[in-house]
């Protein structure tokens, strides 16, 4: 996979992270290229060595560098998808893989607008993914060939773990993880606040939260123990951790969290809805 010529199109913050995880694994840059917005991002990738236009100077940039391209990531907002698609199919390889990262925009809806390809796959990473801790998920149309999904594991593994779900899961793992990072900073925000408002400074209120969390997230890793024994080790009996955990309990966080997730479901289910 060494010599498959990859196109971004789009570099946001998940392009950009998946692209730099690619050069970081080894990719040549040579075999990269991308479109930015703006002549100074592609001016930045150019810098780099990687093949980069920008759609401020070139208006027909996407289809210009996906033209050659053995694979295709789509970087853009999800309204703007079926624009991007429509715009550069006449000029796509036909074995081409086509990966989307935008929520909400079902492979039936990419199939539309490239009726002649087969590879079309859409993948949910996370931002961790910037400092290769990612986690993506990845749902291929039917009718793609077993060598794509192949090739959209090999490169968001650049960037973490990869996990291979049917589409109809798709937008609940973007809930959980797609979205996590977010859950996990909400709960760090109000974690924190707590921890001043018992009279902890700004600074003390950051070592202890966020230093629990990461001495905490690392321990797990490390140990491979399942979170609830790791918990009941933290947790003696009538003692105040104890108490912690019943009076969570107690404010059904899992009934909580699972509206969260459907809340998030529907939205997806609205932006499908929304293809344009």
């Amino acid at each position: 996979m060494q010599q498959l010529k990859i196109c971004f199109l789009g570099t946001g913050s998940m392009g950009s992270a998946v692209l730099q995880g690619l050069v970081a694994a080894g990719h040549p840059t040579k075999l990269i290229s991308a479109t930015t917005r703006s002549e100074e991002s592609a001016a930045k990738l150019r810098a780099a060595g990687i093949s980069a236009l920008s759609l401020e100077s070139s208006s027909d940039a996407n289809e210009l560098l996906s033209s050659d391209a053995d694979v295709v990531v789509l970087g853009v907002k999800p309204y703007q998808i079926a624009d991007v698609l429509t715009e550069i199919r006449s000029e796509l390889p036909k074995d081409a893989v086509v990966i989307s990262m935008a929520a909400g925009i079902e492979l039936t809806t990419m199939a539309e607008k490239l009726p002649e390809h087969n590879n079309l796959i859409r993948s949910m990473p996370n931002t961790p993914a910037l400092v290769g801790k990612g986690v993506t998920g990845l749902a291929a149309a039917p009718q793609a060939a077993p060598g794509a999904i192949e090739i959209a594991t090999w490169l968001f593994e650049a960037v973490g773990e990869v996990v291979e779900v049917a589409e109809k899961q798709i937008n609940a793992l973007s809930a959980i993880s797609g979205s996590g990072p977010a859950w996990m900073y909400f709960l760090v925000e109000k974690w924190e606040q707590v921890a001043i408002a018992n009279g902890f400074t700004e600074e003390q209120a950051a070592t202890l939260v966020r230093g629990t969390l990461a001495g905490s997230a690392q321990l797990l890793a490390s140990t491979g123990e399942e979170p609830a024994e790791l918990r009941r080790k933290v947790t003696s009996p009538g003692g105040t951790t104890e108490r912690i955990i019943a009076t969570l309990e107690n404010a059904k966080l899992e009934q909580l969290f699972e509206a969260a997730l459907q809340a998030a479901v529907a939205r997806a289910k609205e932006i499908a809805g929304d293809k344009g």
